[in-house]
């Protein structure tokens, strides 16, 4: 990997800070939880200003698909996990119960990628998401999803690992 694409994955951009996200305290996630920097490599940043969720993305060769190109299921697990993070910052602890993607090209194996996932509506316990797949300019749109996520009842939170728990109470300590 390109050493200056490394450096920009780790650096938060102006009006960014990293996010932490529950599932990022775990080790061996399905997404971001590749060691081995073989498969997909991934920082998820924090906008305050919106309260927007930013992934940087670089993917290795265990991310293919299409020759040269990242598998589109991996794109739609990268949106997956960033919109349920973007649920998660703002205050809502949730998993996906409806998720729908639209892809426009193919994204290169290699080439840096951003994630934009935000949240756009909340009725009650269903939480609506929406999330673009980007080169890191943002002009070129690789994929783009929306999302259902259900907020998780009190047992069910209470049966999470311990990170689970304070990230949900940092968002609930955020300014609105």
């Amino acid at each position: 990997m390109n050493p200056e694409d490394l450096l920009w994955l780790g650096r938060a951009e102006l009006g960014w800070e990293p996010a932490s996200l529950p599932f990022l305290a775990l080790k061996d996630t399905f997404v971001s939880g590749d060691d081995s920097d073989r498969r997909l490599m991934v920082r998820y940043y924090h906008c305050s200003a919106d309260d927007t969720v930013w992934a940087k993305i670089l993917s290795g060769e265990r991310a293919q698909g299409p020759p040269g190109h990242v598998h589109g299921g991996g794109q739609s697990a990268l949106m997956d996990e960033a919109m349920g993070g973007a649920a998660w910052m703002a205050g809502h602890p949730v998993v996906a119960a409806h998720l729908e993607f639209t892809f426009t090209n193919m994204l290169p194996i290699g080439e840096p990628a951003l994630i934009h996932a935000e949240v756009t509506s909340v009725e009650g316990r269903k939480v609506h998401t929406r999330a673009v797949l980007t080169d890191r300019t943002g002009e070129r749109e690789f994929s783009r999803g929306k999302g259902l996520f259900i907020t998780l009842e009190k047992d069910q939170l209470d049966r999470l690992p311990k990170a689970a728990a304070e990230i949900v109470a940092q968002a609930a300590r955020r300014p609105r």
